[in-house]
């Protein structure tokens, strides 16, 4: 409180804003490890009682990613997180014998780094959501997050804020309740776990066959 001496009343000392998010900054560098959205991590920040505006938030991580601009290394628990991308491998035979533009996808658990790895011919939103399955169906679970790159299969808009996904692949996500989370555009360390496993696929088993 302060005290106005001259009327002898005490005028309250309310706090900005900006002030009432920075009693949240452990929280939201923690939720922007795990790269969620400006979106989410707002929700995430009004279920543990703040009350500030989205475009607070939106200006708060701006000033955060500005002076904070490293990298780093984040530790996840087992069966938290799954980092998926898809890897172009050039032309290789499918299973009629024609030559096909081919892609690996590869699924890597974060805490265990254990890979599921599938060959595929397109990157259709359909042949995404298959290969999900399949890796789900070998791991024997499914994670609480998934680290997707901004693919169209996945996301139509990257935007760290207000990613628009692609409908089909958002219900999948839905049904079988994970929450995908797009990269930062132009970010390889966001996915750095998964980019190792394409990087091996192709020094291993594409290289002069």
């Amino acid at each position: 409180m302060i005290k106005n001496i001259e009327q002898g009343i005490e005028i309250p000392q309310y706090k900005t804003r900006e002030s009432l998010i920075d009693d949240y900054k452990e929280k939201v560098l923690e939720l922007l490890e795990q790269n969620l959205s400006g979106v989410r991590i707002h929700e995430e920040l009004t279920r543990d009682g703040f009350i500030g505006s989205y475009p607070t938030v939106k200006r708060y991580v701006n000033k955060i990613k500005r002076k904070e601009d490293i990298f780093i290394r984040v530790h996840t628990q087992p069966g938290q997180e799954a980092q998926v991308d898809f890897g172009y491998f050039g032309m290789s035979k499918n299973d009629s014998g024609k030559n096909k533009k081919t892609w690996v996808f590869n699924m890597r658990l974060s805490y265990s780094r254990l890979d599921y790895f599938e060959k595929v011919y397109d990157q259709k939103v359909e042949t995404f959501i298959a290969c999900h399955i399949h890796a789900f169906e070998f791991f024997g679970g499914v994670p609480e997050y998934v680290k997707i790159d901004n693919l169209k299969a996945a996301i139509l808009e990257a935007n760290f804020y207000e990613p628009v996904y692609q409908q089909l692949y958002k219900d999948f996500a839905n049904y079988y309740s994970f929450s995908p989370i797009p990269c930062r555009v132009a970010s390889p360390n966001d996915k750095g776990k998964v980019e190792s496993g394409i990087k091996f696929v192709k020094s291993n088993f594409f290289k002069g066959r």
